[in-house]
């Protein structure tokens, strides 16, 4: 698929997911009732936990580079700063890979071990969420298919959790299933695919024992318990009777999921879809919770464009540089 048709694919699949969030048009006064009770004196501790999470993450960044090397924080700080000010500015979510381009490139890391360090990350995020969504369908009345499904993925993280381990100690059966799928792929894909999937696998020998994983995913946890309790604080700016805990697990699982499918920059469209969809299973409306995803949505778009061009402008960073990136 080319680049043109991708982006058009995003744009199309956000303008749709809004379409589906927005209420009836006979409901918007109810919106702008919505609107009027939202409290802005929470913007500021809003982009505050939500800078605080770009931070965690940039900490947990630094225990996954530890095998390679010391890598200061402030360096990994900037790189994760400017990946989400392209994830929320450019199409395709170059920020993925503009982040550790510039961190290898900043800190003279070699580029494969990085890539594998953002690998693992995601791969951590994923099992995170399959965590938290296994709490949300024990605990969130939902219809039976839908448990089923989550019940189903929350076996694929159990099977995923033993592959890695699997990998981490060079099992000979996980080393065969690995190429075995490499050899089933198309020639070109697996030329891209098998130095980042081997990259991945030195990558697990390189945090070392299973005491390196369990400090990772004890980091991952913390990080996106913290970025839970955004979505929490904001159930307290837009006066919705929501409970704390397990109303932030279900709309991080639900938007997390969301913004996984292809958009246009910065998540618009899907991250309000995720989050109508979520409040919808506390008995909240969409005209009501319509006003609370656009302000979280908002509040964090901006948090992340302001911290994008404070270290753009320190480091000095053009955007032709940033397309440069891109392109290699």
């Amino acid at each position: 698929m080319s680049r043109g048709l991708r982006i058009a694919v995003g744009i199309l699949i956000s303008v749709g997911a809004l379409y589906l969030a927005l209420p009836p048009r006979a409901e918007w006064a109810s919106v702008r009732a919505a609107f009027a009770r939202v409290d802005y004196l929470y913007v500021l501790p809003l982009a505050l936990l939500s800078a605080y999470s770009i931070f965690v993450r940039s900490q947990r960044w630094q225990l996954l580079l530890r095998p390679v090397g010391h890598v200061d924080l402030l360096p990994l700080f900037s790189a994760t700063s400017i990946g989400f000010f392209c994830n929320m500015v450019l199409p395709l979510r170059v920020g993925e890979i503009v982040r550790p381009v510039l961190l290898a490139r900043r800190t003279r890391q070699p580029l494969s071990s990085v890539l594998a360090s953002v690998l693992l990350e995601r791969l951590f995020d994923m099992l995170t969420i399959l965590l938290f969504l296994a709490v949300v369908v024990a605990a969130v009345p939902v219809s039976d298919s839908i448990r089923r499904s989550g019940l189903a993925f929350v076996g694929l993280a159990a099977v995923a959790i033993v592959l890695v381990l699997a990998l981490q100690r060079r099992h000979p059966l996980a080393l065969g299933l690995v190429e075995w799928v490499l050899g089933r792929l198309p020639e070109g894909v697996r030329a891209r695919a098998e130095p980042s999937l081997h990259g991945f696998i030195d990558g697990l020998q390189a945090i070392g024992t299973g005491g390196g994983l369990g400090r990772i995913a004890a980091y991952s946890l913390y990080l996106w318990l913290v970025i839970a309790a955004v979505f929490a604080l904001g159930f307290e700016a837009c006066d919705l009777a929501v409970p704390y805990g397990i109303g932030a697990l279900t709309v991080v699982t639900v938007v997390a999921g969301a913004v996984s499918a292809p958009s246009a920059p910065g998540f618009i469209g899907v991250f309000q879809a995720g989050s109508v969809l979520a409040l919808t299973l506390f008995g909240i409306s969409p005209a009501e919770a319509i006003p609370y995803a656009f302000v979280v949505w908002a509040v964090q778009w901006l948090t992340q464009i302001v911290l994008g061009l404070v270290f753009l402008l320190r480091e000095n960073v053009s955007f032709r540089e940033i397309q440069s990136v891109e392109a290699s």
